[in-house]
């Protein structure tokens, strides 16, 4: 890079060389960035299209899974959650080790043992920390903190099937009311238990309520199961 003195105010491409304007001054250097050709075919580049390709079907899934958990993910109102959300989802990526680079799904990912430490480190609320502990073989909700003014949860257990081949992702629901204060829940049986099978993401979804039954804005919380 060069900075041009002198007269000439030259911006744009001249001669191979590219001319811009920076911080008052005219700046020279020649054109740089990606061919785009060579990384669709060159094999030098395999491992930036393999990691392209991984990040793309991380970013669709996130988007899928957002859309299965609304709308409690919109009352987070987390403008950077999708970034967070692709990194966690990659790494879950990474879990699988059937496929070959390039070709690892999140849903096979989740089917290592080790994936449930990645989404259970997940933090959904970032503003508000965690609130809640969801125990699915104790079919046990704890209250760790309660927020202030808050009389009534609503609890929904929703069962999410990760499939990466649909438009959308299928999810079942239990709805449950809790009256608070409580330190810790117990989920009742339900027949639509009875339809959860394996491989199934479970996320307890709670809003927290006023005397008044006004939602607390904020205070929502999401835990996996």
């Amino acid at each position: 890079m060069a900075e041009l003195n002198g007269i000439l105010k030259i911006t744009g491409k001249l001669d191979g060389l590219s001319f811009y304007k920076m911080n008052g001054k005219i700046i020279v250097r020649t054109p740089g960035g990606f061919d785009g050709e060579k990384i669709r075919k060159d094999a030098k580049y395999v491992n930036v299209r393999n990691n392209a390709s991984e990040f793309g079907r991380c970013s669709k899934f996130g988007g899928k899974l957002r859309g299965a958990l609304q709308p409690f993910v919109k009352d987070l109102n987390d403008p950077i959650l999708h970034g967070r959300m692709a990194k966690m989802l990659h790494d879950l990526v990474k879990m699988d080790t059937v496929s070959g680079k390039g070709e690892r799904t999140v849903q096979l990912g989740l089917q290592h043992p080790e994936s449930t430490k990645i989404l259970s480190g997940f933090v959904w609320n970032l503003t508000d920390g965690k609130r809640c502990r969801y125990d699915y073989e104790k079919r046990t909700l704890f209250f760790d903190r309660i927020p202030e003014r808050s009389t009534k949860a609503e609890v929904t257990l929703r069962f999410i099937h990760p499939n990466e081949g649909q438009d959308s992702l299928e999810f079942v629901d239990c709805v449950f009311e809790v009256s608070l204060p409580c330190a810790a829940f117990f989920i009742p049986e339900d027949e639509v238990f009875g339809d959860v099978g394996e491989g199934l993401l479970k996320f307890a979804l709670i809003r927290f309520f006023d005397g008044s039954g006004f939602l607390l804005a904020g205070k929502t919380a999401v835990e996996l199961g």
